[in-house]
């Protein structure tokens, strides 16, 4: 295991964060992710699209260059990539876009090669709403339609959202250019004054075709809920096995087997994490060689009590390794673990030993 990348933060590019990778036509990795443009980390400030380049399977990078630019939409913000092809071979970037009047649409952006990319917009059939959507989230499902599953706040006309959100999933039929929301409406109750219902919700097609729906909460769980009718109606939602503060979770399969990447259980008892971890320290992961009916104990990725680690992406190299990009700030360097972003390289059969396939 090693670190390949890590993207320090200057007095004029404050964050970089939430990335997603994918495969160029001449065998190049992509990896385009969240920049932003300044001294403001904040969520909404000034925000590109920007991408990096390897040859040699992660192990070495380009510099970073531009690739979808916020003032194309006319906006100053666009982020949290998800890397797809389209059918018909073209690489896309979908992303959100922070729009001026206070909510937030998706746009993507199309490149047959890689390098030259047409920024559009795309189109939500549904309500005016702050959609919150992470980084490397839209996936492709058995038939061919493309899902995305989204945190639904509530927009008010004054321009505020509510924090508290409802878990919904999004359904394309024409390959990304529209998306409609299906029924299903999936949340828990405010458990305190700090309850959130269930954000940043991930998306995992099962072999059977069940939809494997997961989401942070305050309630020290990702909970999740299934889906076996396509996203038209969801169980209700219950905590998993995986323990967790208020930080995402991301899934991945490859060759048959099932990896989960996220930080554990949140501070408790005594247990401290410095100001700023935003208590999102280990990161670990776990794989499941049933297809998610059972996972082996974790292991750390990293595990520095003053760094947090959130908004992983994974990726397959062809060299029997996985990439693992993921934000990984820490103090003195950032204010905030959001602000610096990595990149470990893993050899598959490091990861979890102790389950034998």
């Amino acid at each position: 295991m090693k670190l390949v990348w890590d993207k320090n933060t200057t007095k004029t590019n404050a964050r970089n964060s939430e990335g997603s990778f994918i495969r160029q036509p001449d065998g190049g990795i992509l990896f385009a992710y969240s920049s932003y443009v300044g001294d403001d980390w904040n969520d909404n400030a000034s925000c590109n699209v920007v991408g990096i380049r390897s040859f040699d399977e992660g192990e070495t990078w380009s510099e970073p260059e531009i690739l979808v630019k916020a003032s194309f939409f006319g906006v100053q913000n666009i982020m949290s990539v998800s890397a797809l092809f389209q059918k018909d071979g073209k690489l896309a970037l979908y992303f959100l876009i922070k729009e001026n009047w206070g909510g937030i649409t998706f746009g993507r952006a199309l490149s047959e090669d890689g390098y030259t990319f047409t920024p559009e917009r795309v189109q939500i059939n549904g309500p005016l709403s702050y959609y919150v959507v992470n980084n490397d989230r839209f996936i492709r499902l058995q038939d061919g339609r493309i899902a995305v599953p989204a945190a639904m706040h509530a927009y008010y006309p004054n321009g505020k959202s509510d924090s508290f959100s409802v878990a919904v999933v999004l359904l394309s039929e024409d390959d990304g250019a529209n998306f409609d929301i299906t029924p299903a409406r999936l949340t828990i109750p405010a458990l305190n004054k700090s309850g959130r219902g269930m954000q940043e919700p991930g998306l995992y097609q099962h072999r059977d075709g069940t939809l494997r729906l997961w989401a942070r909460t305050t309630a020290g769980y990702q909970y999740e809920s299934f889906s076996r009718d396509l996203a038209t109606t969801f169980y209700t939602p219950q905590p998993s096995l995986f323990s967790s503060p208020c930080s995402p979770l991301e899934m991945a399969e490859h060759d048959g087997v099932l990896y989960a990447v996220y930080n554990p259980a949140p501070s408790y008892n005594g247990h401290h994490r410095e100001p700023g971890t935003m208590n999102r320290t280990p990161l670990v992961i776990r794989k499941s060689l049933d297809d998610g009916l059972t996972w082996s104990d974790p292991m750390n990725i990293e595990e520095d009590p003053k760094r947090g680690y959130c908004y992983p992406a994974m990726f397959f190299t062809s060299d029997g390794a996985m990439l693992c990009a993921y934000c990984r700030g820490g103090a003195p360097e950032e204010e905030i673990c959001l602000q610096r972003l990595g990149m470990m390289k893993i050899r598959l059969d490091e990861i979890c030993p102790e389950s034998k396939e």
